[in-house]
């Protein structure tokens, strides 16, 4: 077989321009650190990256939100050890005037201090981070809790007159009266006897009508309660002249007791006035609880509502702001009585915030654990992705050197071999 110039150079060539792609890769490789830079390199291997680093960043940033929860829960576990404190110190004023050895005066004074440890709660309840309230479930920019209007109008109605038609046989302009104070309960003012002030009689039911106290002798303004039924929250239901104006008067010892005798007013037998349930704190957040993501498809609650924390009622637990308004009242009242029934209460108010405590700590070690463990898997998926795309500095040294030696005796060899004559020119 005949080697022309032609063949020879272009083996030349050929062998340079590999040698020198080889050189290059090596180079690439070393100044960039990775045996990938691009897909044609190892499409399969590329593909192994891509994927790692994709489940890396994800488990990064759950791992960094995980940090960002636990801070959050760490502030809730603050207020609630705090509220859970305001508790305790409202159980030992309590006990200290449960006993006979108290005084009226003692018992005034602690009701002062109970008034600042309610203060206290609210703030508590209140308490945010940054813009963000740790107490209002997922509407975290809104305050959750906020103070009721004591004044509500009565409703009107009689079991004697279709409710339908009350408006049109039943002056509602001239048994006009208000209900001052706060309640949880759903009173029922009842005429048991028609007549005016002083001589028609009422009962009083805080249950739908269930139960009812005993006759008592309506007044311009009286005290509802059913001393046979729940505690007394101190509300009264005061009513108006024909002018509009509220009696002052609540008892039959004061002068001018009867001053609304002749205004009018017949209550008849049947009428009823009625008392919606208005505590004295409102809730305005929300009772969904805020879930964040530890792992896939895997969430846990990181809120606590203030509903759940200080307003629950009946058998789910006690409204402690309704307790402490009430143990208040019965300081400043001297009923010895009322202060003992409601020291029990306390006990399962504060266990109702323990309870809480609690959650919260289990999840903050839920959310340790989702966090080392996701810790873990980044360091196994970051040392897969260098086995794939990490150079092996001493391997590629000396796969360089030997490149470098291979594509300078190809171009040597190159030069010697196509060194041109004038005898092969003229050939």
């Amino acid at each position: 077989m005949r080697v022309t110039d032609i063949t020879k150079r272009d083996q030349v060539v050929e062998h340079i321009q590999r040698n020198g792609k080889q050189l290059q890769r090596l180079q690439g490789e070393l100044a960039t650190g990775k045996k990938i830079n691009k897909t044609s390199d190892d499409p399969i291997g590329a593909t192994i990256i891509q994927d790692t680093v994709t489940t890396i960043s994800r488990n990064q940033q759950i791992a960094q939100n995980t940090d960002s929860n636990i801070a959050w829960l760490e502030l809730i576990e603050i207020e609630l050890n705090h509220v859970a404190d305001l508790l305790e110190n409202a159980k030992v004023l309590a006990l200290s005037q449960a006993g006979d050895a108290t005084t009226t005066e003692s018992r005034a004074i602690v009701a002062q201090e109970l008034r600042s440890i309610r203060t206290a709660l609210f703030d508590a309840a209140n308490a945010r981070s940054g813009k963000l309230y740790l107490f209002s479930g997922t509407e975290t920019f809104t305050q959750p809790l906020r103070f009721n209007d004591p004044i509500q109008e009565a409703k009107i109605e009689s079991t004697s007159v279709p409710q339908r038609d009350v408006a049109e046989r039943i002056d509602l302009d001239l048994f006009k009266a208000q209900f001052e104070e706060h309640s949880s309960n759903e009173y029922r003012i009842r005429i048991t006897r028609t007549g005016t002030f002083g001589r028609a009689l009422y009962q009083v039911s805080d249950d739908l009508g269930e139960t009812w106290s005993k006759e008592q002798i309506l007044l311009p303004v009286i005290k509802v309660v059913n001393p046979d039924g729940k505690p007394d929250d101190q509300v009264i239901l005061r009513f108006t002249s024909k002018d509009g104006v509220h009696s002052e008067v609540a008892s039959d010892q004061n002068a001018g007791f009867f001053d609304f005798a002749d205004s009018g007013k017949i209550f008849q037998e049947g009428l009823e006035f009625s008392y919606l349930p208005n505590p004295q704190i409102a809730y305005d957040g929300n009772s969904q609880k805020k879930e964040v993501l530890i792992a896939n498809n895997t969430t846990v609650p990181i809120s606590i509502t203030a509903e759940n924390l200080f307003l629950k009622n009946g058998e789910e637990g006690i409204n402690v702001f309704g307790l402490l308004s009430s143990l208040g009242h019965a300081l400043e009242s001297d009923n010895g009585k009322g202060i003992a029934d409601r020291i029990a209460q306390l006990d399962v108010a504060r266990n109702q915030v323990l309870k809480q405590v609690a959650t919260v700590g289990n999840t903050i070690r839920e959310l340790e654990k989702a966090k080392s463990k996701l810790d873990d898997q980044v360091y196994t998926k970051q040392k897969r992705l260098s086995e794939v795309q990490d150079v092996d500095l001493a391997e590629s040294m000396v796969e360089l050197n030997s490149a470098e030696l291979n594509n300078k005796s190809s171009l040597d060899a190159g030069g010697r071999l196509l060194q041109p004559t004038l005898l092969q020119f003229l050939r």
